[in-house]
């Protein structure tokens, strides 16, 4: 029966080899003055009851477990390991931690990997102290070889009971006594391993085991090869055989929740003297029907070059689904945030003023109820002159890494930007310049900073309704706010919690990092006290900024969209503190299941948005059309090409409108909106 991997990618046998290669080769305060203020700029924030605790644990800390790399003991014991259920339909599963079995000896040279067929290394007489031990007890080797090496290798690998079928500890530290002696030690097995030819699970039995080393001559695939030089050494005594087993807390979880994981396994191979090494956890629909050996299965028939796959110790689930995306209502939403986005900018809380750099030379243009204005940046360029940006890369810099704008009660539209400072090709940039603009660019100015706080303190823009926020981070996420409603006056303070509901909301850093690697995470903060102090959500802790995601507000319960995660949308009826799965959403036409998950599908692979006023999902398909999700539908709907054509780049949601910018094959770009009212699923 083939078994439908939902969580793991094969590892080829050459990392097995790197791995061994690399093993023998290496093994502030400030003081603070208002600028000129502005009363009518800062809101109260509503008094908010104290969230009510989690009701299952999301995060390690609640889970009481550690997240992180597996680990286990010598006796084949899990260390109470964290595992978060993934985004599964509800349904009976199995967890087994995966095991890759590279092949040695003949059996590589059968998958195409030239291995010697006798010892290729130097010779080497070994003994062993004390000779007869208990399992789990250290054991030191001496050994020595009849000519000097040069140079003296450093690592070296210790097999027990056989290097071609026995456990392996891989890059055991050699201390060179003399020019031909030398010593390395390891700490014997107390629990049952994988041997490989039969395939079979054993445990300490008293009696006699080989024990070899290779790789002390390193040479290509030494670590698949038969030892060089062999002694003996004995068990006292027995150890009963322990059946690979892991334990749950509990039989019936949801998606998102943190379990520990607890059990045992079989040792397959041993980092250094005594460090076991544990691939990673794999959940399968149904437990291999090819039992190996006692709690361990054929994961995947081997096929040459991969070596062998199986599951140790896989434990049956059951997912409940206690949130469907076709029991809630994202009708009314209120509270929009959206992440940061550098490409394209909406203030969510107006009628729609949208900003985004555009054609062939990245002009800054202004859309507002669908009409386009270019914004002027010459006036930048002598402001980053002024900051020490030479001319030429001053001149070239027309559009922004960071861009804001909001609508004044009296009409007016203040346009922020920022704009980096240290010289260019001098990476990475810290620095940044904030500037505003009261008059579409006519002018521009730099936002002050708040006294004894330089430019590099200057972390991001935001708006909210009728305010521009420039953001300044003294300590971690305790950051200076300075709001202003007319681009002249501002008014020192501390970071707001929304208008209404939980106190939730993205904060105004993102890492430095690169989007096309691993993305620039943005992180959720969450305030108990009315915004005097905020923390981050334990889970989900950050978004990746590289997509759109949004914050908002149904009825006092809490949303994010993140498509770029494996839980696209999720829920917090407790201010953010703890965080729901929203399960059973529709695959999207058009989307892939990755190659980590056939079901389901994660991280849809393009911007995902919520539509406020109707409810609706809609994702945005570059190059492959839009498509539409209504409340409560079991199917998405495609968007007609005439709506949406195919080839959108960014794009975000306002109150009112969809913005988004299109590309054509002349690598020119035009920035659009159209009405939400008007997105309607193709006839």
């Amino acid at each position: 029966m083939t078994s439908t991997t939902l969580l793991s990618q094969r590892r080829p046998w050459w990392i097995i080899l790197v791995s061994l290669a690399l093993l023998l080769a290496a093994c502030g305060s400030s003081s603070s003055r208002p600028v000129t203020t502005n009363p009518t700029g800062q809101k109260s924030v509503p008094t908010r009851s104290k969230p009510n605790p989690p009701t299952v644990p999301t995060s390690a800390t609640q889970a009481g477990c550690a997240l992180g790399a597996l680990g286990a003991t010598m006796s084949g014991h899990l260390a109470k390991s964290c595992y978060r259920i993934p985004n599964l339909r509800s349904g009976t599963y199995y967890l087994g931690v995966e095991a890759v079995l590279s092949p040695r000896g003949t059996a590589a040279n059968k998958e195409g990997i030239s291995v010697p067929s006798g010892h290729s290394g130097p010779a080497v007489s070994l003994s062993v102290s004390p000779t007869s031990v208990v399992p789990g007890a250290r054991v030191t080797i001496t050994g020595r070889v009849s000519t000097p090496l040069s140079p003296q290798p450093a690592h070296t690998n210790v097999c027990f009971d056989g290097c071609v079928d026995g456990l392996h500890y891989n890059g055991t530290s050699v201390h060179w006594v003399s020019s031909t002696e030398f010593q390395t030690s390891f700490v014997t097995p107390s629990g049952p391993w994988l041997e490989r030819y039969p395939l079979r699970l054993l445990a300490p039995r008293a009696g006699s085991y080989p024990i070899s080393i290779q790789c002390l001559g390193v040479h290509r695939a030494c670590a698949l090869a038969h030892g060089e030089g062999s002694t003996a050494l004995s068990f006292k005594r027995s150890v009963a055989v322990v059946v690979p087993r892991l334990s749950l807390s509990s039989k019936t979880l949801i998606p998102g929740e943190m379990t520990p994981v607890g059990g045992t396994i079989a040792l397959t191979n041993i980092i250094g003297t005594h460090e076991p090494f544990v691939d990673q956890f794999d959940v399968l629909k149904r437990r291999p029907s090819r039992e190996v050996a006692r709690g361990v299965y054929q994961f995947s028939q081997p096929k040459n070059g991969t070596g062998n796959f199986v599951l140790l110790g896989a434990v049956g689930f059951k997912v409940a689904t206690p949130v469907s995306y076709r029991s809630i209502s994202l009708r009314g939403a209120t509270n929009i945030q959206l992440s940061a986005d550098p490409s394209i900018f909406t203030e969510s809380g107006t009628n729609g003023v949208a900003l985004s750099c555009v054609g062939q030379n990245n002009t800054l243009e202004m859309l507002d109820n669908g009409h386009i204005t270019k914004i002027n940046t010459a006036g930048v360029s002598k402001l980053l002159e002024q900051a020490g940006v030479p001319s030429s890369n001053a001149n070239s810099a027309t559009c922004a890494t960071e861009l804001a704008a909001v609508q004044t009660p009296t009409g007016k539209t203040l346009i922020a930007a920022s704009y980096p400072i240290e010289i260019p090709n001098k990476a990475p940039d810290f620095a940044y310049l904030p500037v505003i603009s009261v008059n579409d660019g006519g002018t521009w100015s730099v936002i002050p900073s708040p006294q004894g706080i330089s430019n590099a303190n200057f972390v991001g823009l935001q708006s909210s309704q009728f305010l521009i926020h420039a953001y300044f981070t003294l300590t971690h996420h305790a950051e200076i706010t300075e709001t202003t409603t007319n681009g002249t006056s501002w008014t020192q303070g501390r970071m707001l919690c929304p208008h209404f509901g939980p106190c939730v909301r993205f904060s105004p850093t993102t890492t430095l990092s690169n989007c096309a690697m691993n993305g620039a995470q943005q992180p959720i903060l969450l305030s108990t006290d009315q915004g005097r102090e905020f923390m981050q959500s334990s889970w989900p802790s950050s978004a990746n900024a590289c997509a759109t995601n949004e914050l908002f507000s149904v009825h006092g319960t809490e949303y994010l969209i993140d498509p770029q995660s494996s839980y696209p949308l999720r829920r917090s009826t407790n201010g953010g503190v703890s965080w729901q799965v929203v399960s059973d959403i529709p695959t999207p036409p058009g989307v892939q299941a990755t190659a980590t998950f056939s079901l389901p599908p994660t991280s849809w692979d393009q911007t995902t948005l919520v539509i406020p006023e109707t409810g609706d999902l809609l994702r945005i398909g570059s190059g492959t059309g839009s498509s539409l999700l209504a409340p409560r539908a079991h199917h998405w709907c495609n968007i007609a090409t005439t709506t949406i054509p195919k080839n959108v780049g960014a794009a975000v949601t306002g109150r009112h409108n969809l913005y988004f910018v299109t590309y054509s094959s002349s690598n020119t770009s035009t920035f659009r909106s159209i009405p939400l009212a008007s997105l309607h699923c193709a006839s």
